[in-house]
Parts: C-alpha cells; sequence; structure tokens
C-alpha cells in the first residue's frame, strides 16, 4: 500500500505532517490511514472535507490531476449581489 506525508489538516498552523496510507484509484486515491506524530490514525476524527483535501494534494504531488483544476467544481459560488 503506498503512502505520502500530507500537511496534517488538524494543524492550523500546518506544520505537522501525517503519513497517510492509500489505495491508488484514480483520479482520487481511497485513503486507508492518516497516522499524525504521535502514532496515532486520525482519519476517523477527520471531516469529509479534510480527507478530500489530503486526497487532492496527493493526486496534484503524483500528477495525476492539474492543481485547482478541481476547484471549478469542488465549489458552487453564489455571485455577489449587485452593486445599487
Amino acid at each position: 500500500m503506498p503512502a505520502h506525508y500530507c500537511i496534517n489538516p488538524l494543524d492550523p498552523y500546518a506544520e505537522q505532517e501525517v503519513l497517510v496510507t492509500y489505495d491508488d484509484q484514480r483520479p482520487f486515491v481511497a485513503i486507508r490511514s492518516a497516522i499524525d506524530e504521535d502514532g496515532y490514525d486520525i482519519l476517523a476524527d477527520l471531516s469529509e472535507e479534510c480527507v478530500r483535501n489530503l486526497q487532492l494534494e496527493i493526486a496534484v504531488y503524483h500528477g495525476h490531476i492539474e492543481p485547482y483544476a478541481w476547484a471549478q467544481h469542488a465549489v458552487d459560488v453564489v455571485a455577489a449581489p449587485a452593486a445599487s
């Protein structure tokens, strides 16, 4: 099973890393575990958005997708109200 160090999504300062193990699937990998610096698997504590960020980080690192190419489909943005 492949592994990759990613930024810990629970670290507000983005200074810590987690060792992510995954199954290589396209376009996004299937995350199996996220081991923090203390050796704990924090995957169960992560929201769907955090897991998606780990998937994107791995996919971009390995060249599976263009950086930010997913953004146009990731979030529906409501247009700003017209100025009066």
